[in-house]
C-alpha cells in the first residue's frame, strides 16, 4: 500500500479485450493505451425492462466502427470526443483496474479512454453530478485518479456538457463522412442529353409509387451516394444499411376508378 493508504501501482492488475476478442492481463505500469484503444469492451452494459439508463451503439467517424455506451449521458461525452480534432482514438468500456492482496481491494471499469494526436491520454469516467459527493464514488474516482496520475494520463469525470454546443453537433452529424466528391464535380456542368429520336423507343415512366431501384452511378459519372442522401453509401463510410441495398418507393395505390 501507499502512503496514503492508496493500492500501489505495481499492486494494480489491468484486464482488457484485444481487437481479435481475447482478455489479456497485465499490470497497470505496463499497459499500453495504442493497444487498448483497438481491442473490445470489456464488458458490455446489461439491458432490461425498467432500467434507469438507456444503452445502445454509437457510430464513431473517429475509430470508423461502433462503440457501446451504457448511458445517455455517456453518448454526450462519445459525441463531443468524436467531434474533436485532436482525438485519434476511442475506446469505451475499455479494461478493468483490480487492486491485488489480503482483504477487499478495489476494482473499476472507467467509462471512456481517449487517445489524443500527441498521444497523451485521457481516462473518463461519466457520472450524475448528483452523485458525485458519495462516498463510494468520491473514493473510486480519487483512486483511479491517483493511478492516472502516476502513469502520466490526464484524468476527466464528465457530468455533462453544454447543451448548445451538443445539439449543433447532432446536426451536423449528418455529414461525418470521411469521403468527398472528386474536385470539379460541382463545377464542371454536366453535358447535356441529346433528344431522343423519332425512331427511337422511349422508356416507360415507372408508375407512380411502383418500387425503383437506383443505379449505382449518376448521370455525371459519381456515386449515387454524393447525388441521393438517401442512397447507400461507399462500403465502409457507415455500418448501415448493408452494401447492397436500394431506396424502394411504396406500392402504387390506385387514385381513381
Amino acid at each position: 500500500m501507499g502512503h496514503d493508504g492508496r493500492v500501489g501501482v505495481r499492486e494494480v492488475s489491468l484486464r482488457y479485450c484485444n481487437v481479435a476478442g481475447d482478455e489479456v492481463t497485465t499490470t497497470w505500469r505496463e499497459a499500453r493505451a495504442e493497444l487498448i484503444v483497438e481491442g473490445l469492451p470489456v464488458r458490455i452494459p446489461p439491458s432490461y425492462r425498467g432500467q434507469g439508463n438507456y444503452p445502445g451503439l454509437f457510430w464513431s467517424a473517429t475509430n470508423r466502427r461502433t462503440l457501446v455506451y451504457e448511458s445517455l449521458l455517456e453518448l454526450d461525452r462519445l459525441w463531443l470526443a468524436d467531434f474533436d480534432p485532436t482525438v485519434v482514438g476511442i475506446a469505451t468500456q475499455p479494461f478493468q483496474i483490480t487492486g491485488s492482496g489480503t482483504g477487499a481491494q478495489p476494482s473499476h471499469v472507467p467509462d471512456v479512454l481517449l487517445v489524443h494526436v500527441d498521444r497523451t491520454v485521457t481516462l473518463v469516467d461519466v457520472k450524475p453530478a448528483e452523485f458525485l459527493d458519495k462516498p463510494a464514488v468520491r473514493a473510486q474516482f480519487d483512486w483511479t485518479r491517483g493511478l492516472c496520475r502516476d502513469k502520466g494520463w490526464g484524468y476527466e469525470v464528465f457530468s455533462g456538457g453544454d447543451p448548445v454546443v451538443l445539439r449543433t453537433i447532432k446536426a451536423l452529424a449528418v455529414g461525418r463522412r470521411s469521403a468527398r466528391p472528386s474536385t470539379g464535380c460541382c463545377t464542371t456542368p454536366t453535358s447535356v442529353r441529346p433528344a431522343a429520336t423519332a425512331s427511337a423507343s422511349p422508356k416507360p415512366s415507372p408508375v407512380r409509387g411502383e418500387p425503383v431501384e437506383l443505379s449505382n452511378q449518376t448521370g455525371g459519372g459519381h456515386p449515387a451516394s454524393w447525388a441521393d442522401p438517401m442512397a447507400t453509401p461507399p462500403p465502409g463510410q457507415i455500418p448501415w444499411p448493408p452494401p447492397g441495398r436500394f431506396l424502394v418507393r411504396h406500392r402504387a395505390v390506385p387514385t381513381g376508378p
